[in-house]
Formats: C-alpha cells, sequence, structure tokens
C-alpha cells in the first residue's frame, strides 16, 4: 500500500511539473504574453551572447542600464531582443542623448525592427511636454542605430528630444524612450547675433538669445542720428535663442531710406548692438 502511495504522488508531482511547463511555454508563445513593458526609460547594447536555448541580439554599442520589458522568467533589455526556440520577442527601441565633443546635442536611436520604415523625424523641445518642433528638413534614413546632431542649440538649457518613425503607410509613432533630455554646458548670455543678410534690400532676420531676466526686452531699430526707427520687440521674452524679422519699415509702415541703421538689444539695462545696411 506505501508503495502504491509513494507511486501516486510522485505521479501527481510529474503532473504539477508538466502543468508548470506547459504554462511557461504558451506564455513565451505570445508576444502579449511574454513581454510586459516597463517603465524604465534606459539605454543598452553590447556584446551579442548566445546559448543552446536562446540568443541575445545588441543593437547598440552601450552598457545595458535597466529593463524594458520580463516575462516568462525572462528580462528583455532595451535595445536588444531575445530569440528562443521559433519565438522572437522584438523591443521597441531606445533613444538618448549626449553631448558631442562640439558641446552640442547628438540624438542616437535604435529600433528592433526597420520593416515597413520609410525614415526618422527628429522633434525638439524645450519642456518635456512640448511643444516640439521638427528639426530635420530631409526625413533621416531609415537605419538602426541611427543618430542626429543638433546644432541650433544655445548654452545652459535642457531640451527634449523624440524621435519619430515614418512608416509606408504615412503613419508616425514615437519610438520607445523618447523624449530624451540633454543640458548644454556654457552660459546663456545677452547676445544680438549679426543681421542677416546684410546689406538687405527686404526684410532682415534677427536673432538674438535672452538669459535669466527681471525686465522686459527690447529690439529696436536706429538709424545714425540716433533717431527710433522701428519697434521690433517691446514685452515680455522667454529665456532662450529667439528669431524676430525686420520688414525694413519704420513704425508706420514706410519703407526705410538707403542708408546705415542699427539694431539694438535692451535688457534689465544690458545691451548689444549690430550695424545693417539696407539699400533701395
Amino acid at each position: 500500500m506505501n508503495a502504491r502511495m509513494n507511486a501516486l504522488k510522485r505521479t501527481g508531482s510529474a503532473l504539477v511539473v508538466l502543468v508548470c511547463l506547459t504554462a511557461a511555454l504558451l506564455a513565451l508563445s505570445s508576444p502579449a504574453l511574454a513581454v510586459k513593458r516597463g517603465t524604465e526609460s534606459v539605454n543598452c547594447g553590447g556584446a551579442a551572447s548566445a546559448s543552446a536555448s536562446y540568443k541575445a541580439h545588441d543593437t547598440i554599442g552601450q552598457c545595458p542600464i535597466g529593463p524594458v520589458g520580463e516575462g516568462g522568467g525572462m528580462r528583455i533589455y532595451d535595445g536588444f531582443w531575445l530569440t528562443l526556440p521559433s519565438i522572437n520577442v522584438p523591443v521597441q527601441g531606445a533613444v538618448f542623448a549626449v553631448l558631442s565633443d562640439a558641446g552640442t546635442p547628438l540624438v542616437r536611436w535604435t529600433v528592433g525592427s526597420l520593416a515597413d520604415l520609410e525614415g526618422f523625424n527628429i522633434h525638439r523641445a524645450i519642456a518635456e511636454d512640448g511643444p516640439f518642433e521638427l528639426l530635420n528638413e530631409q526625413l533621416l534614413p531609415a537605419e538602426s542605430p541611427g543618430s542626429y546632431e543638433d546644432t541650433t542649440t544655445w548654452p545652459e538649457t535642457s531640451f527634449w528630444y523624440e524621435v519619430r518613425a515614418l512608416f509606408a503607410d504615412g503613419t508616425e509613432d514615437v519610438v520607445y524612450g523618447s523624449p530624451a533630455e540633454i543640458m548644454t554646458g556654457g552660459r546663456l548670455a545677452l547676445a544680438l547675433y549679426p543681421l542677416r543678410p546684410n546689406p538687405s534690400r527686404g526684410s532682415t532676420t534677427i536673432r538674438f538669445d535672452i538669459p535669466d531676466h527681471s525686465g522686459l526686452v527690447h529690439l529696436v531699430i536706429y538709424n545714425v542720428r540716433g533717431q527710433r526707427v522701428c519697434t521690433v520687440v517691446e514685452g515680455t521674452v522667454d529665456r532662450g535663442r529667439h528669431e524676430r524679422t525686420w520688414d525694413g519699415n519704420d513704425d508706420h509702415g514706410r519703407p526705410v531710406a538707403s542708408g546705415v541703421y542699427f539694431a539694438r538689444l535692451l535688457v534689465d539695462g544690458n545691451a548689444d548692438d549690430q550695424k545693417l545696411m539696407v539699400l533701395r
């Protein structure tokens, strides 16, 4: 009797193990069950590794920092995926930003698959929740890993970057890990950049930097006699880099005569000037 009871116990234990193994295999066979996305936004990569039962494929040469998915007893790290027998579980991708040798933001990304992708677009904001503006004029190639250097930033400012994948059907999707944040070095100071074009026969583009300030911002065009010709900006302006256009007219809407003019940027008692030649 005891021998029979022990045999039944062994049989029951084997059935339990078989049920557990079956459930685990079913979980792995379904991407919806095999991967549970985490909240980490991480950067990853490293050398590929393999065993008799799986292969780990890396997509970018960075060290793994944290998991983005787990399930069925496995952990998937951002930037590479696991291939098990007859199973391929891709990770959407990874996005991160670093400063280049020139001190400008360098955005890098990787995706698990390039299928049906037309290319990538890069969007930037100065706040995590936007608004985001498109940076690249032409669609970036459908390559992974990919990179984009932003040379239009300014010092001492945090920037957020979204990498968006454009598909063949015209839809666009944000790559997992966006937005990636990076802060530029240096110090933001009051600056008025050379006006373009110069000489000017029509409109003139004026770029300027505004640091932390308490008062109003004044951007005014004067003639050689020191007389005010046109007020381009007079009011509240946020910290950062800005661009305005002077149409070549005075405050009454009349075109100014040919000659030399000066643009003056005034903030909190500090000023910067640039000279402009107008030709008619």
